[in-house]
């Protein structure tokens, strides 16, 4: 099945199972009662002002009250791409008063590419939901000269395809080294940008040809005129995006798996976790906190206003689509990982 439809099947049954449990109203006392009076800390993996903090800030802002709990912070906690906060949080007591906000497919790659520094076993998080899983797509420069595949490979004939990227083993670099292997033309990964929007600021300039990223950054990027998107990598349409054409459909067929196995581990997106083993009541406490919280009018009109937009999945759905992921990745994949982090 392909991803996109497999992971929509994912969410209609895990949202089934939660409109029919019994209500938040009927929960019993106990089963929420620890978190009352009590903080709740957010840790965001990232430096402040960046797309996950202010994802972060949006869902503690409201979250606490729908825990029941005095109130919930967030802690930003940057460093090794995210790893270290991660790591961290796989080793706290699991109470349910610290969890984190998880960038699912980076730290997914990192376990299955055999990065130094993971001490932690993704698909073992107790997951709480999925607040926004966008798809990658791939942005040229405005104005430019490549539009299509054969555009590429008339470029390559002449010189390198310059694919831009973040630093090694983050998932534009993930995605510009699939890019690489997929293009089958003569490219080169140009590294040494501390953020995003310095990559698209190059791609503007003309001094790269693509350049992939999430599809809310594209879009910025667009509107900024410093890039133009043209492909998907993955294998469905956008919806209202037509213009925009999945890769799969492409390139050659044996690269398949592999676009499939990226758009997986990528739609599982920015996800609340706490540490493994929560108790079951208080995870199911979370769970449903969470779901009330990303369904608020008050969420939801804060997100239109920061253009920060939202798909949210249950938790129990992210766990299945994270496990799904690890265990599934095909073995070309699973290659490009490994390659991907150990330069």
């Amino acid at each position: 099945m392909d991803p996109v439809m497999r992971f929509s099947a994912l969410a209609l049954v895990a949202s089934f199972t939660v409109m029919t449990a019994a209500p938040a109203a009927a929960q019993p006392e106990e089963a929420c009662a620890f978190f009352k009076g009590k903080t709740v800390e957010l840790v965001v993996p990232f430096s402040a002002g960046g797309g996950f903090d202010v994802y972060g800030r949006m869902v503690a802002k409201y979250m606490g009250d729908e825990l029941g709990a005095a109130n919930m912070i967030v802690r930003n906690q940057p460093g090794a791409g995210g790893l270290l906060a991660t790591n961290q949080t796989w080793n706290e007591k699991p109470d349910g008063l610290k969890i984190q906000l998880i960038a699912v497919s980076g730290m997914l790659a990192a376990e299955l590419g055999g990065a130094q520094g993971v001490n932690f076993k993704t698909s073992g998080f107790s997951w709480i939901g999925r607040i926004s899983g966008e798809p990658d797509v791939v942005a040229t420069t405005p104005g430019g000269t490549i539009r299509t595949l054969d555009d590429v490979k008339k470029t390559g004939a002449e010189r390198e395809v310059r694919i831009g990227s973040t630093g090694l083993g983050s998932p534009q670099y993930i995605s510009a080294k699939l890019l690489e292997k997929i293009l089958e033309t003569r490219t080169k990964v140009v590294t040494g940008f501390s953020s995003t929007p310095e990559v698209f600021a190059s791609l503007g300039r003309g001094e790269l040809d693509l350049f992939a990223s999430s599809l809310s950054t594209a879009d910025a990027a667009e509107k900024a005129k410093t890039g133009q998107t043209i492909w998907l990598l993955g294998s469905e349409t956008i919806p209202n995006r037509p213009d925009i054409l999945p890769l799969e459909g492409m390139v050659d067929a044996k690269f398949g798996p592999l676009v499939r196995a990226h758009a997986s581990a990528i739609a599982a997106g920015r996800a609340l976790a706490g540490p493994p083993d929560l108790p079951a009541d208080r995870l199911k406490c979370l769970r449903e906190a969470f779901d009330r919280t990303l369904a608020s009018e008050k969420f939801l009109a804060e997100s239109r206003q920061l253009n920060r937009p939202v798909e949210p999945l249950p938790g129990a759905a992210v766990a299945d689509l994270v496990k799904g992921a690890s265990e599934g990745a095909p073995k070309e994949y699973l290659e490009l990982l490994r390659e991907s982090f150990a330069q």
